[in-house]
């Protein structure tokens, strides 16, 4: 593939990672509510997450997914439940007592599940499949091999674990950290009230689309 496509790829790979959405409420939920750590781990989880699809898309399975409309239905609704499920236990925890230190053995037993939760977020969202599919039908052609397939998978996977990455180390700034821990259940609360809605909103529109 020639390099201006590489390059091509790359930029549009950037402006979907950085644009919002409930995969990046969920990574700064995490960040808010269990540290940079927890964080950090959903960031790589969400970028494994990423690859894989973008792997699959390059091998068509993006194309599955639309051609088999309920497959897709179901991956949208198993997607949204998991969102109302990370929205409620925020929204519960924001209501736990307070820990002392950041370094207690809850946060951290939290911060282990971040990875999952971030790889979650990504593999039950098949929107991003059609997103790659769609993208990559611009720069796919029959003579190209493996190895192509598999640098645009890896390529589109460290642009969006490096894109989080930054977002994480952006909200765990100092003065972002004193303002955490100031209202931190505060902040916890209201997240998860978001993902809630995000997760009532796809439903919706789930059943819209469906009417």
């Amino acid at each position: 593939m020639p390099f201006n496509d590489w390059w091509s790829l790359a930029v549009i790979c950037v402006l979907g990672a950085f644009s919002p959405g409930p995969s990046l409420m969920v990574i700064l939920t995490l960040t808010a509510s269990d540290g940079r750590g927890a964080g950090y781990k959903a960031s790589l989880g969400h970028g494994l997450g990423i690859f894989l699809y973008a792997l699959f898309s390059a091998s068509s399975l993006g194309l599955i997914l639309t051609v088999y409309r309920q497959l897709f239905e179901t991956v949208q609704v198993c997607g949204a439940i998991f969102l109302c499920y990370l929205g409620i236990r925020i929204i519960r925890s924001s209501f736990l007592t307070k820990l002392n230190n950041a370094s207690d053995a809850v946060p951290n037993k939290k911060s282990a599940n971040s990875f999952v939760d971030g790889f979650l977020i990504a593999i039950l969202n098949p929107k991003i499949a059609v997103f790659f599919l769609s993208l990559f039908s611009q720069f796919l052609n029959s003579e190209q091999i493996v190895g192509t397939h598999l640098g645009m998978a890896v390529l589109a996977g460290l642009i969006d674990t490096s894109a989080y990455l930054i977002m994480v180390s952006l909200i765990s700034t100092s003065i972002m950290q004193t303002f955490l821990s100031s209202y931190k259940k505060s902040v916890e609360f209201f997240f998860g009230v978001i993902l809630v809605f995000l997760s009532i909103s796809l439903c919706l529109s789930l059943i819209m689309d469906y009417l």
